[in-house]
């Protein structure tokens, strides 16, 4: 007889560090106390999409989960679950147990009221909050925002609404002190890549390997976020120069992630129809092998490129008909033109590529290319390594996270 397992007990806040996840199958309880309301590491850049990633990862690994709430931060919840986006998407877990915390003393309703205001939610684009977040369900009692979607039809908005979407977030910096001339010039561009990434979302983030509905737990989301975006290589003349003020939108899912999204459509064709053929010297690998330690992160990483330019290479055709997509060298070369951000989490893979004011300015095109000069090459450097493009595995989370940022100096 096996010996049963001891259950793993955590802080919310600990999903804000890069510790060790608990192994898979086993219980894992997790207490959420007050002082998680004043914990400034959810202040940080890139911290809260990052921590969601991780929450979604335990929660799909572990046989029993459960939340325990102090009063203060069930209360906060209960009050404005937006804008705590990570205790949000706790919340929406289907295979999570909330209850409070032996002292507290709300409602035994407040779980299921704070879910509803949640999923009702449409942005507030005075932004009288820093943060704030738009989540998706797509299995049991599914929802999806209507800021994101067409109610009548389920559909994602077309461009034109995602515009007007970024008119207004924009517009609301003026009053919190920005001009955002630059970003008010590029709306559009950011429009379209928001919308992109939201649909690779739609497409390839509701459904398992097999092409059945993802359970426990299918849940994606978008976050809002005013934040402080420090430099990650900065030139000289920059070196002593304040972070960055900037607007941070951050896209999440709980998929299968990159890597096996791609070899489902290698072997499978979208999970349906007749396989897709590949003619490149990863595709022996990747009929071969699952994400995993049998798979090198070399070729995870030449795989999630792939991905990510998959609407401007004829590797893997694209089955929808019409489809415009932008591809990483065209979100690339908008970023560089809105001296913004870009960062990718997913599997074992942590890249990113930043043309922040200050920065320096590494894998562009030389200016006697005749087709991209100066214009950025479509790759990612590892977050770690920061000059390098080769990744530093990481611990394998579930889905990905992709992060863009914009300035608002």
């Amino acid at each position: 007889m096996a010996e049963p397992r001891s259950t793993i007990n955590l802080l919310l806040s600990d999903l804000a560090t890069t510790a060790p996840l608990p192994q898979a199958g086993q219980s894992v309880v997790i207490a959420v106390p007050d002082s998680y309301l004043t914990d400034e590491r959810f202040e940080l850049a890139g911290v809260e999409g990052l921590a969601i990633q991780r929450l979604i990862t335990l929660a799909h690994n572990a046989t029993s989960l459960k939340v325990i709430w102090d009063t203060a931060a069930a209360r906060r919840l209960l009050d404005s679950p937006s804008v705590h986006p990570l205790a949000a998407v706790a919340l929406c877990l289907n295979n999570a147990e909330h209850s409070l915390a032996e002292n507290a003393q709300l409602p035994l309703d407040a779980f299921e009221r704070a879910r509803t205001k949640l999923l009702g939610h449409k942005l507030a684009t005075d932004m009288f909050s820093d943060r704030q977040a738009l989540i998706c369900l797509d299995f049991e009692r599914p929802s999806l925002p209507s800021d994101l979607y067409e109610p009548s039809t389920r559909r994602l908005r077309p461009e034109a609404d995602f515009e007007s979407l970024i008119d207004d977030l924009v517009y609301a910096q003026h009053g919190a002190g920005f001009k955002a001339e630059r970003l008010s010039k590029l709306r559009m561009a950011l429009a379209i890549i928001l919308r992109e990434l939201l649909e690779n979302t739609d497409d390839h983030a509701k459904t398992g390997f097999d092409g059945s509905v993802l359970k426990p737990n299918s849940i994606r989301g978008l976050l809002v976020k005013r934040i402080l975006e420090t430099r990650r290589l900065p030139n000289r003349a920059a070196t002593d120069l304040p972070p960055v003020p900037c607007l941070e939108f951050t896209i999440f899912d709980s998929g299968i992630g990159y890597y096996n999204s791609y070899r489902r459509q290698l072997l499978r064709g979208q999970a349906r129809g007749d396989p897709v053929a590949v003619g490149d010297k990863q595709a022996d690998l990747v009929r071969r092998f699952e994400l995993g330690p049998d798979l090198s992160v070399e070729t995870e990483y030449a795989i999630v490129l792939k991905c990510l330019e998959r609407h401007s290479e004829n590797a893997i055709p694209d089955p929808r008909a019409g489809h415009r997509g932008m591809g990483l060298y065209e979100v690339l070369r908008a970023l560089k033109m809105m001296q913004g951000m870009l960062e990718v989490r997913t599997g074992r893979i942590h890249g990113y590529r930043s043309f922040l004011e200050g920065e320096l300015r590494i894998q562009l095109e030389p200016e006697t290319s005749e087709t991209r000069p100066g214009m950025p090459k479509a790759s990612l450097l590892d977050v770690d390594r920061r000059m390098l493009k080769s990744p530093a595995p990481r611990d394998l989370v579930r889905g990905s996270v992709v992060r863009v940022v914009v300035p608002l100096a």
